[in-house]
């Protein structure tokens, strides 16, 4: 192709049509300009084709660590919520001044005893490493950045600081000082009940915790919302990205 321009161009210097030949060159640059302006698209194209691919990877993977952070939040606002009516059945009993009796071995049982989110973060590591720009949707790039950098980080600090701090300094103390354990977390009874109901610091403890119980709840459940809907937009986002 190129031997054939050439030799259009020699025949017409050689005719002396110096006319022809600029309007000619021109237009050789111009379909050369046009022919890298093509190749640029098509390699562009290709180029953001192979960026959605690995965008869906990413998405995919992170769906899949979402749905294993759900069973664990599923677990916890299970099991924490047994001891929040565990809690109450028992601050209920202490402060009505009721009598003991041997249905309330499985609430003093369980009334101690905390819960951690080990949310899976290796996609989110992931897309931090490649960038967050990969994620096409600013919603949902947005969504997935505020669930990881913020509500994530909130909940580990309330998880550890306040929760896991108050448990082992202050309630579980309390709690080993007295309440006898029969099986941890099944059944337990207080060393004496009639003393249990005059402690005004074991009561206040009991109080301390039912409210953190209750506060982490509240944070399991926000969490799970979001995660519910952060996974729904990911699905959405994945069906658009195959059309």
């Amino acid at each position: 192709m190129i031997s054939f321009f050439r030799k259009i161009r020699q025949q017409l210097l050689s005719q002396n049509r110096v006319t022809r030949y600029l309007v000619y060159a021109i237009g050789e640059i111009f379909l050369v300009v046009i022919g890298i302006l093509i190749a640029l698209q098509i390699n562009n194209t290709n180029e953001s084709s192979k960026l959605r691919v690995k965008e869906a990877i990413l998405l995919s993977e992170m769906k899949s660590n979402l749905q294993s952070d759900l069973l664990d939040l599923e677990f916890n606002i299970s099991g924490n919520q047994k001891r929040i009516t565990s809690n109450e059945v028992i601050l209920s009993a202490l402060s009505e001044k009721k009598p003991y009796h041997d249905s309330l071995k499985p609430y003093f049982g369980s009334i101690f005893g905390n819960f951690q989110l080990s949310e899976n973060t290796a996609s989110w590591e992931n897309l931090k490493s490649v960038g967050l720009d990969l994620i096409s949707d600013d919603s949902l790039r947005n969504r997935i950045s505020y669930l990881y950098s913020t509500r994530y980080v909130y909940l580990e600090n309330t998880e550890k600081d306040l929760d896991d701090g108050y448990q082992w300094n202050y309630f579980y103390p309390m709690v080993l000082e007295n309440i006898t354990m029969d099986e941890i977390w099944v059944s337990a009874s207080p060393e004496d009940y009639e003393a249990l109901l005059r402690n005004r610091e074991f009561n206040e403890v009991l109080k301390m915790n039912l409210f953190i119980r209750k506060f982490q709840q509240d944070q399991y459940e926000e969490i799970q919302k979001t995660v519910v809907g952060l996974i729904a937009q990911i699905d959405r986002h994945l069906a658009n990205l195959k059309e």
